[in-house]
């Protein structure tokens, strides 16, 4: 993949029926650009509209080396101020996107990733990947094979770690029977 991004990282001004369809497109667009888009700030307007900005997923200011951290994890965070803005209708049925006009909302300080698995936006998992990954894990399926046959039978971009922590997680849930 490129060391820079296109002219075209931008994802283009529109209109969408719902937030949930916007959030989807814009990362849609960014995920073969080397980027993915995360949920920055929500707010209300004066008039009671929804005012949502969606930032760059590395738009965080990473964790200071002064402070000793309890996890020794590595940080992706870069402080990209990259991200576009998206308003609720007047008649809140649809979902409006737009640019931000500050010249550095419109670029990233950092380069593109190199593989759309780099970001846990692209690596969300469906509802059906999530039944199949319960089904083969109460049949006594490794997460390694479980991983593989995701990426062999769906678009899913999850890492192993993705399938060990949805095991963990929906070991509780309703959708997912209790490992034993």
């Amino acid at each position: 993949m490129a060391s820079a991004f296109a002219d075209d990282a931008l994802p283009p001004e529109g209109v969408y029926d719902s937030r949930e369809a916007l959030f989807k497109a814009i990362n849609e667009w960014a995920k073969p650009r080397g980027y993915a888009f995360t949920t920055g700030k929500s707010s209300k307007t004066p008039n009671g509209r929804v005012k949502v900005v969606y930032a760059c997923d590395r738009n965080r200011l990473p964790p200071s080396h002064a402070v000793e951290r309890v996890r020794r994890t590595a940080s992706r965070k870069t402080g990209c101020k990259f991200s576009v803005l998206a308003k609720e209708s007047l008649d809140r049925s649809t979902w409006i996107l737009g640019h931000r006009p500050d010249k550095e909302c419109g670029e990233h300080n950092h380069p593109p990733s190199e593989d759309p698995a780099a970001h846990p936006a692209h690596r969300r998992l469906e509802k059906r990947d999530a039944i199949r990954i319960s089904n083969l894990a109460t049949s006594g399926s490794a997460p390694r094979d479980i991983r593989t046959y995701l990426h062999n039978h769906s678009d899913s971009l999850a890492t192993q770690r993705d399938i060990y922590n949805r095991i963990a997680s929906g070991a509780g849930s309703d959708w997912m029977p209790k490992i034993t």
